[in-house]
């Protein structure tokens, strides 16, 4: 073909492209020379090329006969080699099989009469098959003939009987229950008027017109009725009492006929009747019996209406004895309880008035006459000396810190002090609380990362302050005394506590990490009690993988905001943070002063360490959001350089360093 078609060969290519079916093309050896579009889909897969193939590879039972050229002509063919419609099996080019139907053309080459002259063959003929894909056909009719069987079948096993009708009222199904009970043959049903043969008359004898009929008014108006103690009559004449149920046949739209079903009620007419029979005799039997026990049960009645009086009258002596024995053993009881309550209560006020006022004034006055020593303003002691009065200064403040939160936890419990909340900040009571717990465990213990994001919690900022800083001492391994708990087996342990606040919901969840399982009986009821005067939890979970545990304490918002978004601003100089919020006096620490990198003093946490101490999942905990990085620095005092005997120096080495994570502010 030329590389231009004429406008007519091309609209043509274009109708043929358009068939529904596909068409195909055989030159006299049986190889397909062309093919349009909906051909191509059907037998060609990607990979492959239709035009090329031999018919008999696509179409195995395809008649050879009828390819061109063939000196036989089969019968199934007309004078211009036309088929039927013929189904078979198709093959696509990779194998795959499907039901099809072929119908043949020949094409003529135009040399018919040139032909017939010489009654020789010219090569040039060409057979046109057209192709219908019968996939989903077949199916349709398979499912249809397994439809029809399975009808049939429901039909023959009913029990009821079932009789279809045209519009004209006349019998075209008929089930073989409907024809046992009305005594007919079904093939004498079959064709007839239903109405004279079974509903021609009423239960007392008289004509039943065909118009006041269910049967009638379902055909006329399409319907349904439902008859119960309708009377149809038998091929023997007798009368068959139904239940009978009538509904329409529509084809679409359009109505069709009818179908009538009905139940025979013989047999459970029957069945009452001897119920009915049944139930007179035991009606009779029953009074009998009933009016004997009765009889006999007024004398048991009698009878043990005074052995029960007897019995309440032993009873109510016996319960009277011993109300009375059970009302002393009580007060006696009430008593001793009330005098162990009472002896609780005096060892209690003992105890908070010795560690107030007997304990806690004493540890005050020596931590500051150690600190005054410590001084030196005459500068007469060795630096091994002022180093040793530096740690003991520290270990009674230490202890003053813990005496004031205990006395402060059992006012707070007996209720002597209450809550005092407001909104707050709690990025600033998490850097007040880390604060605290180094004046907990003194410094140089731990190193912490943390995750503080604004949060606004309308909490009692000094108990909570309070809690945070037992619970960091908890899981940093320092117990009541200051010391720090030995590693089994020994070796190094990463002693960076993470710390890390965010809200879920109506909640602020605030989780604490540690290197040392938790426990201590000292922290945990003050922290305990400050969680539950907040209407919170705290929950302990273990971490798969890493020693220590992990804390996870939530309090509800209040009238808190939340979590506050930071307004844009214009980028001054020096980027300003806001303060945090002042911790109380016993938690109150002193500021560290800056110390270059080159100073003595713990080994700097990993990064990687830190990150993945903070990225490590706990159920219930709050994660770390994704981007944030730490780089933890070691906390506390560093250790003093031999022969330096500044105490100012030395004060200075109490550093406190940690990075808040999310919140911008770092000490």
């Amino acid at each position: 073909m030329s590389s231009r078609p004429s406008r007519g060969a091309a609209r043509l290519a274009a109708i043929l492209d358009a068939l529904p079916d596909g068409l195909l093309l055989v030159n006299c050896n049986g190889t397909v020379v062309n093919a349009n579009t909906i051909a191509l889909e059907m037998f060609e897969t990607p990979g492959t090329a239709l035009v090329g193939r031999g018919l008999l590879d696509l179409l195995p039972e395809f008649d050879s006969r009828l390819i061109p050229g063939s000196m036989r002509r089969p019968d199934t063919a007309d004078e211009q080699g036309r088929t039927k419609p013929t189904r078979m099996i198709a093959r696509r080019t990779d194998g795959t099989e499907y039901p099809v139907e072929v119908t043949s053309a020949s094409l003529d080459s135009g040399q018919a009469g040139y032909n017939d002259i010489h009654s020789s063959y010219t090569g040039d003929e060409l057979l046109m098959l057209v192709v219908r894909d019968l996939s989903g056909t077949v199916d349709t009719e398979a499912e249809l003939a397994r439809s029809q069987r399975q009808t049939e079948m429901i039909l023959r096993a009913a029990s009821e009987g079932v009789v279809g009708t045209d519009t004209d009222g006349r019998v075209v199904l008929v089930n073989p229950a409907a024809a046992q009970i009305l005594g007919f043959r079904a093939s004498d049903l079959g064709g007839q008027e239903l109405h004279p043969l079974i509903l021609h008359s009423r239960a007392e004898g008289g004509p039943f017109p065909y118009e006041e009929s269910p049967l009638a008014d379902t055909l006329r108006s399409g319907r349904k009725h439902r008859v119960r103690g309708q009377v149809l009559w038998s091929k023997s004449g007798d009368q068959v009492p139904v239940d009978l149920t009538t509904a329409p046949v529509r084809d679409g739209d359009q109505l069709v006929g009818a179908v009538m079903t009905f139940t025979d009620r013989r047999p459970q007419e029957e069945l009452t009747q001897q119920h009915n029979d049944e139930v007179t005799g035991l009606t009779e039997r029953h009074n009998d019996e009933v009016n004997g026990l009765t009889e006999r049960h007024a004398a048991e009645i009698a009878e043990l209406t005074e052995k029960h009086r007897a019995e309440v009258e032993s009873l109510t002596g016996q319960h009277a004895a011993e109300t009375a024995d059970r009302t002393e053993r009580y007060a006696a009881e009430l008593e001793e309880q009330a005098e162990r309550l009472a002896g609780l209560g005096d060892r209690h006020t003992q105890l908070t008035a010795v560690l107030g006022e007997s304990l806690r004034g004493p540890l005050e006055e020596l931590r500051g006459e150690l600190s005054a020593l410590a001084a030196d303003p005459a500068g007469q002691l060795w630096p091994e000396a002022n180093q040793i009065l530096h740690h003991l200064a520290a270990g009674y403040a230490r202890m003053t810190t813990l005496v004031d939160n205990v006395l402060s936890y059992q006012r707070l419990d007996t209720g002597t002090e209450e809550l005092v909340k407001q909104p707050v900040l709690l990025d600033a009571v998490v850097t007040a609380g880390i604060d605290g717990a180094v004046e907990l465990i003194g410094p140089g213990r731990a190193q912490f990362a943390v995750h503080a994001p604004p949060i606004e919690a309308e909490v009692d900022a000094g108990r909570l302050i309070t809690a945070l800083a037992h619970l960091v001492a908890d899981v940093a391994g320092v117990d009541s005394t200051g010391k720090a708990r030995q590693v089994p087996g020994g070796g190094y342990v990463d002693s960076t506590v993470v710390v890390a606040a965010a809200q879920r919901g109506e909640v602020v969840r605030i989780e604490v990490r540690g290197p040392f399982a938790g426990g201590d009986p000292v922290h945990l009821p003050i922290v305990r009690g400050i969680v539950r005067a907040h209407d919170g939890v705290l929950q302990t979970h273990e971490m798969p993988g890493m020693s220590g545990s992990a804390y996870v304490l939530e309090v509800p918002l209040g009238t808190g905001a939340g979590t506050i978004v930071p307004e844009p601003l214009p980028a001054p100089a020096e980027t300003a943070v806001p303060e945090p919020l002042p911790a109380p006096a016993e938690a109150a620490v002193p500021e560290p002063a800056p110390q270059p990198p080159t100073q003595g003093g713990r080994r700097r946490a990993r990064r990687a360490s830190t990150d993945a101490f903070l990225d490590s999942p706990v159920d219930g905990g709050a994660a770390p959001e994704s981007g944030d990085t730490a780089a933890a620095e070691p906390t506390g005092r560093r250790r003093a350089r031999r022969g330096s005997a500044d105490p100012q120096e030395q004060e200075q080495d109490m550093t406190v360093n940690f990075i808040i994570l999310g919140s911008g502010r770092s000490r």
